[in-house]
């Protein structure tokens, strides 16, 4: 299974939340796989969170090495005002290197 972990920073409580994105259809049913971008859908955020950053890669890089297949995205931030619950379906472009990027 391919999928994405980023780190999602809660604006109002200051803490870093691993984020899981897995791949999802393109409205429509168009064929996820059939050109340059995925479609991914987030699936779940570490609730409680970390304080530090630091903290929540390690996180990150424990669940890669439990279940395969999976990517760490080592990008930007993404900001979260911490209101409601977090519903995010991004887009990921994979480079020649395999890497795949989130376009937000």
């Amino acid at each position: 299974m391919n999928y994405l972990l980023a780190i999602l920073y809660n604006e109002k409580l200051k803490r870093y939340h691993p984020i899981a994105f897995v791949e999802a259809p393109f409205p429509g049913g168009s064929d996820n796989n059939s050109g340059t971008s995925t479609r991914f859908k987030s699936t779940g955020h570490h609730t409680e969170g970390f304080e530090t950053h630091e903290e929540a890669i390690e996180d990150c890089k424990d669940k890669v090495d439990c279940l395969p297949g999976g990517q760490i995205w080592d990008g930007d931030l993404i900001g979260w005002n911490g209101e409601g619950i977090p519903a995010i379906k991004p887009l990921a472009s994979r480079g020649d290197d395999g890497k795949m990027t989130l376009i937000l």
